[in-house]
């Protein structure tokens, strides 16, 4: 049968107003249920969800908690999601409240107030207004639900969540797995947050790692809170009969020596686990999967990737080899660059100018076909040739720039097209190419009408040395950076398909403040047709798929049976309908 809360003290709800911004809080006394007269025999959907502060995905999965591995029989699990780019206790509740990432909702400190960064917001527009998801809740045919957070961050409780019901500022991590138990136990719970702080405590006392004392301790005992809560859930009398109960146990973000808030792998990675008691194990996993941007479009707004170091990156006089792996369609126009670093002609916004010094790259031909290097310093001159289509709009293809000098001081540089020697050109009468225009993935010629209908980037590869021709064709596909015979020279390493955040982030050994940054309205999205560096995956008991902190409103939503709309901006999909047949009675 189906119940309403009461709280202890009367609270009048009325429809559409205001809800409790300055809500008092009251001790915690066992909550009282109430009939309610329109019963139904229709199972009841219901969500636990468990945020725990910096767990790092992958100390978790080394310690083997007993609780939380003993969800992974029945979940969709992944060890390789992400928590946000931003990873402040903030920043990451207000990406998961809201499916939100931190681009948009800008929320950094503890006050819950859109921050807007110096200089303003590079990729424009006012600060919007995200609640969290409770909000869209209050206003659903399911508003009368009953929620709960149980949190020991008071100022998080009252601003981040003030649409929830039964608001609970708890005394610690025990007090939140105590409240929990009782609403568990003697109450009838539909949807409650729990929020776990004390491993992100013990990390930066001691070192996000399985190695300390502190953390693994912090991490033991939580898990500890863990099984009593599922113990609990599962003694009750309608579990997985009429209540059929999500339980997600998520990283709200990780740690790195003793800190967060940055963007660093171990700060960002989160580990997810979706449980249900007629799931069939599933792993998901990033291997075998390519998360890219689409760059696209022209003029102030197109979509593209900027160097953050303008000056880095000049070829100069010294060696270098550029990497890149394109796949995309031109839409209109001529010559439509991919890679450039130069600025624009004198008295005109043109890159194929011949007095700005610097390098484009860009397709020519009819067909696309033709790889076209051009330097202009003293002169309009260029490299142009190949015969292999560039942008087929299906496939990838490897792009390698060779800067080299030779033993008689004269400068060369030489390109491949898929490890295929097209051309080399002596340009030491060109003059020098350094360039005080940074790097650009994507369109950079303001004055053109040549654009891509779609292109996306992978693998960019930047080396202080000429790799040879034997090099360039027998790497081209390595999926391990690390096992490159020239690693050692790696300067630059931008995989491209970080899934997340405003960046390509620099991979490569010791690149500090050397990211693209990307440039207006573009978005994440999932790449079919992967580079051939990226292997497929062959395990039938994992899918390719990367989940973001910020997909798991719209998973809720989807389990809820509650509708959404558009105009929200939730990041996720509805990913669990792919398993209908494992749940739906």
């Amino acid at each position: 049968m189906k119940k309403k809360f009461i709280t202890g003290a009367l609270i009048t709800i009325s429809i559409f107003s205001t809800v409790f911004l300055s809500c008092k809080k009251y001790a915690d006394p066992p909550p009282y249920f109430e009939d309610d007269i329109d019963s139904t025999s229709v199972a009841s959907r219901r969500v636990l969800l468990i945020g725990i502060d910096g767990a790092v995905a992958t100390e978790y999965k080394k310690m083997a908690l007993p609780a939380l591995n003993g969800l992974l029989a029945h979940s969709k699990f992944t060890w390789e999601g992400i928590s946000d780019d931003v990873t402040t206790d903030a920043a990451s509740w207000k990406t998961l409240m809201t499916g939100i990432s931190y681009i948009k909702h800008k929320v950094k400190d503890s006050t819950f107030i859109y921050e807007a960064p110096p200089g303003g917001d590079p990729h424009g527009g006012a600060p919007a207004n995200y609640p969290s998801f409770f909000s869209y809740i209050l206003s659903s045919p399911n508003g009368n639900m009953r929620t709960s957070f149980i949190s020991p961050w008071n100022t998080m409780v009252n601003r981040l969540v003030p649409e929830v019901l039964d608001q609970v500022i708890a005394a610690g991590d025990q007090g939140v797995k105590d409240s929990a138990l009782s609403r568990i136990k003697n109450g009838n719970p539909e949807f409650m947050v729990l929020n776990f702080n004390s491993p992100a405590i013990a990390g930066k006392a001691g070192g996000f790692s399985a190695d300390d004392a502190g953390y693994k301790s912090a991490a033991t005992k939580i898990d500890g809170y863990i099984n009593e809560i599922m113990t609990a859930l599962k003694a009750r009398p309608e579990y997985n009969k009429k209540e059929e109960w999500l339980v997600i146990v998520n990283s709200t973000h990780g740690g790195t020596g003793n800190g967060y808030g940055g963007s660093s792998l171990d700060e960002s990675g989160a580990f997810s686990i979706y449980y249900n008691e007629n799931f069939k194990p599933l792993e998901l996993t990033k291997e075998g999967a390519y998360v890219g941007a689409f760059l696209s479009g022209n003029g102030n707004t197109a979509v593209k990737a900027v160097m953050s170091d303008p000056d880095a990156y000049n070829p100069g006089t010294g060696p270098m080899t550029i990497e890149l792996k394109v796949r995309g369609e031109r839409k209109s126009g001529n010559w439509p660059a991919f890679i450039s670093k130069k600025g624009p002609f004198e008295g005109s916004s043109s890159l194929l100018g011949s007095a700005d010094p610097g390098f484009v790259c860009y397709s020519s031909g009819s067909n696309d076909a033709n790889f076209v290097v051009r330097s202009a310093s003293t002169g309009n001159t260029k490299v142009e040739g190949g015969t292999t289509a560039i942008l087929d709009a299906v496939n990838w293809h490897t792009l390698s720039i060779v800067f080299r000098q030779d033993s008689a001081g004269k400068q060369w540089f030489k390109f491949y097209n898929d490890g295929i020697f097209q051309d080399e050109r002596d340009m030491t009468s060109w003059g020098t190419i350094t360039s005080t225009a940074p790097l650009v993935l994507g369109f950079a010629r303001a004055d053109d009408a040549a654009w891509y209908t779609g292109l996306n980037v992978a693998d960019v590869r930047i080396f202080n040395v000429a790799l040879s021709g034997k090099e360039v064709a027998d790497n081209i596909c390595l999926a391990d950076i690390k096992k490159h015979p020239k690693y050692a020279n790696l300067t630059g390493y931008w995989p491209c398909s970080d899934g997340f955040g405003d960046r390509f982030l620099n991979h490569a050994p010791g690149a500090v403040n050397k990211d693209f940054i990307l440039k207006n309205a573009f978005s994440w999205a999932n790449v079919a047709q992967l580079p051939c560096s990226f292997p497929p995956l062959n395990d039938p008991n994992k899918r390719s798929m990367q989940l973001a902190n910020s997909g798991v409103a719209a998973t809720v939503f989807y389990w809820l049976r509650l509708p959404t709309k558009d105009a929200w901006g939730f990041e996720g999909s509805k990913w669990l309908e792919d398993y209908e047949i494992e749940f739906i009675k």
